[in-house]
């Protein structure tokens, strides 16, 4: 099956973005389609004494590499993809937006219904529809946005991505 484009999707360390990978990789699996793995790398801001903020900003890249990496292994194993890496530095939806405007090839962008800010302080009660992000790159991107639940039945993921698999690691 010839390449019909890529699926970007949102990875921020959270469980929600490594579900939303896995159902990312399956959807490419079935379209043919490329996987790309983006990491908006964010800086804290408050990191401005000499030297702190540079070895924050290398020890946030390399755990976002690490990350990048682990995903991408399972994938790979698992739904026999190889995934490209877009590690960036910026604000999430500004660079999002970015890289798909830069890219006609990119087919829509995944990510999951919340991230690690909103795992932090989830409510177990409460079902949003779609996080901050979602909301704000549905307004922004001339593409789809796919929101993933959390609670996406496994058979709808790319296997090594489920929760049992191991995600977390």
């Amino acid at each position: 099956m010839t390449s019909t484009g890529t699926i970007l999707v949102a990875i921020d360390g959270s469980r929600n973005s490594i579900i939303a990978a896995g159902a990312a990789a399956q959807m490419a699996k079935m379209l043919g389609a490329h996987l790309g793995l983006l990491h908006v790398l964010d800086s804290p801001p408050f990191a401005f004494w000499a030297g702190v903020q540079e070895q924050m900003k290398d020890d946030i890249r390399h755990q976002a590499e690490v990350t990048l990496k682990n995903i991408s292994g399972k994938i790979s194993a698992a739904c026999n993809i190889i995934p490209e890496f877009y590690l960036i530095d910026g604000v999430p939806e500004e660079e999002i937006l970015r890289v798909v405007n830069q890219d006609d090839k990119i087919l829509m962008v995944v990510i999951g219904r919340a991230g690690i800010a909103t795992e932090k302080k989830a409510h177990p009660g409460l079902r949003k529809a779609s996080g901050r992000l979602g909301t704000r790159l549905s307004e922004l991107l001339p593409i789809p946005v796919v929101i993933v639940p959390p609670d996406i039945a496994p058979n709808r993921i790319c296997p090594a991505m489920t929760p049992e698999a191991g995600d977390s690691d």
